[in-house]
């Protein structure tokens, strides 16, 4: 599955268009975003996380897409197979809820999906809405959730660095 991304993170990129690929080793499903945190947060976070039971699943990665839209992109995404968005999202739910209090607030509706991409500029973005529309229901494959990251991310002048905070297995 990820190489499957992988190759269409490289057909994105030649569109031409102005984006910054997210690296192999970091596409990653995100449930919660917190942004900045304490570390009596993080403290917080990792008890309430660890207090969570949630069963693994297995999901089809499907699907390619633009947030806020495909006609203004600034995050290129694949998504989830509609079928398995309702296996993830009682997951999703679940953390949002444990975290309820930590970190940013976000009121957007939760919607599963890897991040392949951020555009930089609007060069070329139409040849990217093209490749979007044209690849908005592509398989990319089958991937099994087994365990949730509570992950930090440190901004380098390369790229960010992520470590893990906590790791919680699914049952």
């Amino acid at each position: 599955m990820v190489d499957a991304l992988v190759a269409f993170q490289q057909e994105l990129a030649g569109t031409g268009a102005d984006l910054k690929l997210v690296e192999r080793e970091n596409l990653h499903l995100n449930l919660k975003f917190l942004g900045e945190i304490s570390e009596q947060q993080v403290a917080e976070a990792r008890s309430r996380l660890s207090s969570l039971s949630l069963l693994s699943a297995t999901i089809q990665i499907m699907g390619a897409g633009a947030f806020p839209a495909a006609d203004r992109p600034r995050v290129l995404w694949a998504g989830v197979s509609q079928e398995h968005e309702q296996v993830v999202a009682p997951i999703a739910r679940a953390v949002i809820e444990a975290l309820n209090g930590i970190g940013e607030r976000d009121d957007r509706a939760f919607r599963a999906h890897i991040t392949l991409a951020r555009v930089r500029s609007f060069r070329d973005v139409r040849k990217l809405r093209e490749i979007l529309r044209d690849n908005s229901g592509r398989p990319f494959g089958m991937v099994k959730l087994t365990e949730i990251k509570f992950k930090s991310s440190t901004l380098t002048p390369h790229r960010p660095v992520y470590s893990d905070l906590g790791v919680y297995p699914l049952s």
